[in-house]
């Protein structure tokens, strides 16, 4: 009876693993295609304005018509931060004239010791064509997440180096997101793509951005997003979302790293009694239409917020159009309603 089992178990092994071969050799091709490099849906980049190193203002809404190929870094990096320019430099070559269509930008996140003179110098040593931005300390911060770009400082272990103590400032490198990210012709964010990607990837995504022609298909875009906190680390955000498709989507969830939790939620009047009710179920936003989530009406419920930010983080889940993630001014408690 048991020797039947394990024979019955063997073959039904011998089955199984031809399957699950296939299943790992199509995902193993859907990865190296680069299809998990893609933004979904398409919406617009994050704003982006700084100084040039070499002078004058950098603007993202000014590139449109052209392929914007994004990086962060700083000068002191000794490994990824050449390593990704320098892949930046053969990509260029490899496009030929096609390269005056695509500006690339190289953005420090360590303006204290990255000089204007010093970023530029560093960018220009790979290509003379390349822009690099700094930004100041405050103005880096909120762009930074912004963009989902971490950079966070990594001091060495001092009681290593005892008896070769350092003399002068405390030597430290940045622990930074090391990425490809790809705007489009329209200003929308494509693609975001790991600083290990092939140059023949690279180069296929950009050739790609470069032949579509007019904004490519959407599906929901948030507007007028804001949030009210309140002293009682609760609060709610408002935004309109903006249906450009041609089918019906539905808001289905939303969480914030700043919140321990995040509900829809919409208040109901009947004559002077106000009820709240929470919407598990979403908000409907119908084709080529729009949803307000407005102060007396549908909003989103923010629970135990951990402080007072400036702006926070929120991510929003649609059934049909996959993820949306911006960031949220916040307002003031008495601050008037736009």
């Amino acid at each position: 009876m048991g020797g039947r089992r394990v024979h019955g178990m063997v073959g039904w092994a011998r089955k199984l693993l031809p399957a699950l071969a296939t299943v790992l050799l199509v995902a193993g091709c859907r990865k190296e295609r680069g299809e998990d490099f893609a933004v979904v849906p398409v919406q617009p980049a994050p704003a982006l304005e700084a100084p040039r190193a070499s002078g004058g203002m950098f603007r993202l809404s000014e590139q449109r018509g052209k392929v914007v190929l994004l990086s962060f870094g700083y000068t002191a990096c000794p490994d990824v931060c050449p390593t990704t320019l320098s892949q930046l430099q053969r990509l260029h070559k490899r496009l030929g004239e096609a390269a005056r269509d695509v500006e690339v930008v190289f953005v420090s996140v360590d303006p204290e010791r990255d000089s204007a003179q010093q970023l530029e110098t560093y960018v220009h040593a790979f290509n003379p064509r390349f822009t690099g931005l700094r930004l100041d300390a405050e103005a880096l911060a909120p762009m930074l997440s912004a963009w989902r770009v971490t950079a966070t400082r990594r001091y060495p272990d001092t009681a290593r180096y005892r008896e070769h103590p350092f003399t002068g400032d405390m030597p430290y490198t940045v622990d930074h997101t090391g990425a490809f990210f790809l705007v489009d012709k329209a200003g929308a964010l494509r693609a975001r793509m790991p600083y290990t990607v092939s140059v023949e990837r690279l180069q296929q995504e950009v050739e790609r951005l470069l032949s579509e022609e007019g904004t490519p298909a959407a599906g929901v875009r948030v507007e007028k997003a804001r949030a009210r906190l309140t002293p009682a680390r609760v609060g709610a955000v408002y935004l309109t979302l903006v249906n450009t498709s041609g089918r019906e989507d539905r808001l289905v969830s939303a969480e914030s790293t700043t919140a321990a939790r995040v509900e829809l939620h919409e208040v109901i009047a009947q004559g002077e009694l106000l009820q709240m009710h929470p919407r598990p179920e979403g908000f409907v936003v119908p084709a080529k239409g729009r949803v307000e989530l407005a102060p007396g009406g549908k909003h989103l419920m923010l629970y135990a917020l951990q402080d007072a930010p400036a702006s926070l983080p929120l991510t929003l889940h649609f059934e049909k159009a996959g993820t949306v993630q911006l960031t949220v001014p916040v307002s003031a408690p008495d601050a008037d309603e736009p």
